[in-house]
């Protein structure tokens, strides 16, 4: 039997347009909720013996997304599919692959403890916030890099001579990578962190090369901005004359867009592996269907 793409609630245009490039059909799923608020799904086709694709983020409303994959997968699973892979564009919880102090959990372990046993027998996640966390799933898990995606869209912007700008010390890898791409400097701004007000930091210090008139900071999350915010304030502070955001997973919470409309920063660069609906001038979206597309083909 061929395989078939199953769209969860968060992420039903994403799905369709990895539909539409890998050739890959959308499946006929009914997703609703109960009066009480619990979800339910309906599969409404023959998947028996076929390799089927769940395309869910796990993003806003989180936990009733993750319980919609779980369900789906489940649904899936008694309905004889062979293989049921999870294609989970941006992973929540993933800011917890740690305790940070004693009494907390391990928040991302937890989650993939539950869509495994949902009967996700692969997952697809592009941008894990930590690789360790491919080590939280009993299932095969293919990692990907939105790099590429967004090194396009810095490439349309014909900038010259750009450095490229790790937000924190953590983050140099990808930085270097993606600068790697771009032919470009990599520059570190040192911050310090507050575990007891999850959104407030103080830059410390920026080092590396010169840092010319154009700067791309890059990130894998933007949640609330203020980190962002104050790295591109540093950086406008040293005389940079504009300020680029590339990020993969526009998570934009709370005033997020609005902050980030306020700031000094020029622009801002995401992938559409969240579903925001929002609309901002300051705001681009690039897309990961071709790069999920042709991983799906690949699986197959």
């Amino acid at each position: 039997m061929a395989a078939k793409i199953f769209a969860g609630s968060a992420s039903p245009n994403l799905a369709k347009l990895i539909s539409q490039k890998s050739k890959i059909p959308l499946g006929k799923i009914e997703v609703g909720h109960f009066s009480d608020t619990e979800s339910d799904v309906w599969i409404q086709e023959d998947v028996n013996n076929a390799n089927v694709f769940i395309v869910q983020s796990t993003s806003a409303p989180t936990n009733d997304h993750i319980i919609e994959l779980a369900l789906i997968a489940d649904a899936l699973k008694r309905s004889g599919a062979n293989k049921i892979t999870a294609v989970i564009p941006y992973y929540g919880y993933a800011r917890k692959e740690k305790q940070s102090r004693e009494g907390e959990p391990i928040s991302a372990k937890v989650v993939a403890n539950i869509l495994t046993t949902s009967g996700i027998t692969k997952v697809i996640t592009v941008d894990l916030h930590a690789d360790p966390i491919v080590g939280f799933f009993d299932v095969p898990v293919v990692h990907l890099s939105a790099k590429e995606v967004l090194a396009a869209a810095v490439k349309g912007e014909r900038l010259t001579s750009p450095v490229v700008v790790a937000p924190d010390v953590g983050g140099v890898r990808r930085a270097r990578n993606f600068a790697s791409l771009l032919e470009a400097p990599l520059v570190v701004i040192e911050k310090k962190r507050n575990i007891h007000e999850r959104e407030t930091l103080e830059v410390l210090s920026i080092s590396g090369e010169s840092l010319g008139e154009t700067a791309i900071i890059l990130d894998d999350i933007i949640s609330t901005g203020t980190t962002i915010i104050k790295a591109a304030e540093a950086l406008k502070a040293k005389g940079v004359k504009r300020v680029l955001v590339c990020a993969t997973h526009g998570v934009l919470a709370g005033d997020a867009v609005k902050n980030l409309e306020n700031s000094t920063i020029d622009k801002v660069i995401v992938t559409d592996t969240i579903t925001t609906g929002i609309k901002s001038k300051k705001i681009e979206i690039a897309s990961t269907a071709p790069l999920l597309a042709n991983c799906l083909r690949e699986e197959i």
